[in-house]
């Protein structure tokens, strides 16, 4: 547990905690996190192979590696380009917009994915969204993902608000859920981590922004969440 969580805050450290400068896209309004990644259904043919040398369905290869889709700024439908993405590690594929950014990085004990912001050709590795799993056939519990998250987020200089008992979660799929900030003389980050389970393997992801990338940030992470196509191991 200490080794990987070192790794994982080692990630956050290079992508660094810098304060958010520039305006972002002036949305009115941005949906919430409340779609489940899809529980695509098993394709009968063609196959690849997990890292563990598994045979899994492969129901990502009839899909093109871009595309053109929308995504709703404003409360209108705007077009964008995705790319597919591919996360063998993690058991999925998913299409990122092309104004965001992915890296992948694994250890003996976990595999995560870290998608950041790439607004006008411009990182910003204060708007991400990390989602990590232990290594296949080493699965943590619910319980022990949360708790494992929750050192996490704090070891990277986070707050954790807790939920009230009444308040619903952002994503309807989390199986635990809690808000996290951390503020600076001319900065403020906000964020959500997320709990859920497919399969027999448990996951966490982390989504922070700058306060003032909310708007334009989380229809984007909403988009790659709806886009996820899970492998199937047979």
């Amino acid at each position: 547990m200490k080794k990987i969580l070192l790794i994982l805050a080692a990630v956050f450290l290079v992508t660094g905690l810098s304060a958010c400068k520039g305006v972002q896209e002036g949305n009115k309004e941005s949906p919430p996190i409340s779609e489940k990644p899809n529980d695509n259904p098993k394709q009968t043919d063609g196959q690849d192979e997990d890292p563990s040398g598994e045979s899994v369905e492969n129901p990502t290869k009839d899909l093109p590696n871009t595309k053109t889709d929308t995504i709703i700024l404003e409360g209108m439908e705007e077009p964008f380009q995705f790319t597919l993405h591919h996360s063998q590690a993690l058991g999925f594929s998913t299409y990122i917009v092309d104004d965001m950014v992915v890296e992948e990085a694994s250890s003996g004990e976990g595999d995560a994915m870290i998608v950041f912001a790439n607004f006008a050709g411009k990182r910003n590795e204060d708007a991400k969204v990390q989602i990590f799993s232990k290594s296949e056939g080493t699965n943590a519990t619910i319980e022990e993902q949360a708790e494992f998250a929750r050192e996490v987020v704090i070891s990277n200089g986070f707050e954790i608000k807790q939920p009230s008992d009444n308040s619903p979660n952002r994503f309807d799929w989390s199986e635990v859920e809690f808000d996290i900030s951390q503020n600076g003389s001319n900065y403020s980050i906000l964020g959500t981590v997320s709990v859920f389970q497919h399969g027999d393997r448990v996951y966490y992801a982390i989504v922070q922004y700058p306060e003032d990338y909310e708007e334009g940030f989380i229809p984007r992470v909403v988009k790659m969440f709806d886009d996820i196509v899970w492998y199937e191991a047979t």
